[in-house]
This record gives C-alpha cells, sequence and structure tokens, in this order.
C-alpha cells in the first residue's frame, strides 16, 4: 500500500502567494475606480455640451437686445449732432437755413426742443432695455465659469486616468516579478508598500472629485444647469418696452 504524505507549502511559496493575492486585490480596487473616473468623465464631457449650447443661446440673445438697442443709439447720435449745430445758431440770436428752408429764432428753439423731446424718448427706450442686457451678460458670464470649471475637471480627471493606467501598469509588473521572489522578496514587499500609499493618496483624489463635483458632472446636475439658464432667459426677454417686445413677436410694424 502506497503512502501519500502531503507537504504544505513553504514560507517563501506562502509569502508569494500574499503578494500576489494583495497585487490582485489592488488591481481590482483599480479597474473600479477607473470605471467610475471613466464614468465622470462621460458625464462632464455631456454637460459642457449641454452648457455649450447655453451659451451659444444666451450669445444670441444678447446680440438680439444689442440688435434693438443700436437704431435708438444711432437716434440719440444724429440728435447730438443736430443738437450742436442748434446751439450754435441760437447763441447767434440770428436766423438759420437749414435743407434749404430759413428757420426764425423762434423755430430753432422750437425744433431745439423737438430734437431733445426724440433724444430722450430714444435715452428712455434704451434703459428700457438695459436691465435686459444686463441680466443676458450675467447669464453667458455665469455660464462660461460652469463651463471653465467643468472643463478643468476634466482635464484632473484625465491626470487621475493617467495615473491609474501606470500604477496598473507598475502593479502587474509587480506580479511578474513575484514569480521571482526569491532574494528580491524584501524589494519587492517595499515596492508594493509605496504602490499601496500612492494608491491611497489617489484613491482619496478620485473619491473627492467624484463626490465634491457629482453636481455638475452628473445628468441632473447639467438639466439643473439649463433649468437655470432658461430661467435667466425668460428674464432677460423682458426689456421693459412694450413696442419692442410686440415687435419682435409680431415682427416690425409695416410703414
Amino acid at each position: 500500500m502506497a503512502l501519500y504524505l502531503f507537504v504544505g507549502p513553504n514560507r517563501a511559496q506562502v509569502a508569494k502567494n500574499k503578494v500576489m493575492d494583495k497585487i490582485d486585490d489592488m488591481l481590482g480596487k483599480m479597474e473600479v475606480q477607473k470605471a467610475e473616473v471613466d464614468s465622470g468623465i462621460k458625464s462632464a464631457k455631456k454637460a459642457v455640451g449641454e452648457i455649450r449650447k447655453a451659451k451659444y443661446q444666451a450669445q444670441a440673445e444678447l446680440d438680439l437686445i444689442d440688435e434693438k438697442v443700436r437704431p435708438h443709439q444711432d437716434k440719440m447720435t444724429r440728435c447730438d449732432e443736430s443738437l450742436a449745430k442748434l446751439r450754435d445758431v441760437i447763441k447767434a440770436d440770428m436766423p438759420a437755413e437749414f435743407a434749404g428752408k430759413t428757420y426764425s429764432v423762434a423755430e430753432l428753439k422750437a425744433m431745439a426742443g423737438r430734437v431733445l423731446q426724440a433724444r430722450k424718448e430714444g435715452e428712455e427706450k434704451i434703459k428700457g432695455f438695459d436691465a435686459g442686457r444686463t441680466n443676458m451678460r450675467n447669464v453667458v458670464a455665469t455660464i462660461t465659469k460652469k463651463q471653465e470649471d467643468l472643463e478643468a475637471q476634466i482635464v484632473r480627471l484625465e491626470a487621475m486616468h493617467a495615473k491609474l493606467d501606470a500604477e496598473m501598469a507598475a502593479a502587474r509588473a509587480m506580479k511578474k516579478a513575484s514569480a521571482a521572489m526569491g532574494d528580491t522578496g524584501s524589494t519587492l514587499g517595499e515596492n508594493l508598500d509605496e504602490l499601496e500609499k500612492k494608491m491611497t493618496l489617489l484613491s482619496g483624489d478620485v473619491r473627492a472629485e467624484l463626490a465634491g463635483e457629482s453636481e455638475k458632472i452628473t445628468p441632473s446636475g447639467a438639466d439643473k444647469t439649463m433649468s437655470e439658464v432658461d430661467a435667466f432667459l425668460k428674464a432677460a426677454q423682458s426689456p421693459g418696452d412694450p413696442v419692442g417686445e410686440i415687435d419682435r413677436i409680431l415682427g416690425p410694424a409695416k410703414k
């Protein structure tokens, strides 16, 4: 009858198995974190795309308000030019000719009064648009800041992704080296401890980045941003000028 004697693994083999198990565990955790970082990058890029669209919309609204203001600004410029000429002839206290017609001093003063009134009306209309323009400029600035913050976060997450790749490559190299642990076991153990420290710090950075900015990069965060933008746009589209608002809706009145 044959006798089989079971001989357990020696200490070196046990130590090697522990190292390999530890490396496998670290690689597993790295894979999970890498997937989380990938998801964060994808969500952040999606949010940037939505915010960029909102920025274009807000800028278009601001340009539209500026277009509405421009005719009134041009009118005020013409009024100022006319008032400068009228001031000179009125100060001379003599009749003057404009566009082939001679006006008395009284008529010149009456004309100056009408020009001043026209200028005042133009100024009031511009003031009516000022609140809308200020609101819209704030919208553009707010959206730009959100976009810049998200783009900076994408850069940070991509850097973390690269670090994870590097540490995973190091861990795989250690796993391969563990097969020949022998005299290098002490060095391998030290390297593994150092890698574990790096991973602990990197894991903390990943968790902080994804948790601290989660509202910005998740779809719900992007939706919230879009809702805020829509509210701003609605507020900024009411410049306080009824005629201008009717023109915006129906188009300019036919002459």
